[in-house]
């Protein structure tokens, strides 16, 4: 299996997935309800998303973080931007902005997900890390 980093819940999720075969592209995928799908190849390298669940990972993991924003990628290809929101109690919210087409101003789409709880979402964080090696 692939890894996969998947964060939401049941209803709202946005998740990334490394290619089956070499040749092939990671995926954003996301789903709001059922009523919104997105599923679209992500032209980033595994290095770049190996450093974006790092960042994400030690971001959350200080103490007494702030709201901060994560990118997959910082090129002009980038397909998934986290806007991280800390809501209390252990539990953080997320904007996830996915981009097919790269940064253009006209393509993209903001989803709200949240809450999410901190530590579920460290565990996963750290399991997709071991996958990805």
């Amino acid at each position: 299996m692939s890894p996969r980093l998947r964060i939401g819940s049941d209803e709202v999720w946005v998740a990334l997935t490394a290619p089956e075969r070499a040749a092939d592209g990671w995926r954003v995928t996301a789903d709001w309800g059922g009523e919104f799908t997105a599923d679209f190849e992500a032209h980033v390298e595994a290095e770049e998303v190996a450093a974006f669940a790092e960042r994400l990972l030690v971001r959350t993991g200080a103490a007494g973080y702030a709201a901060f924003q994560a990118e997959v990628s910082e090129s002009r290809a980038n397909p998934l931007r986290l806007a991280v929101i800390p809501v209390g109690d252990g539990d953080i919210a997320f904007v996830a902005r996915l981009t097919p087409v790269g940064h253009d101003t006209t393509n993209y789409l903001d989803m709200e997900i949240g809450p999410v709880p901190l530590d579920g979402l460290r565990a996963d964080l750290e399991e997709f890390r071991r996958d990805l090696v």
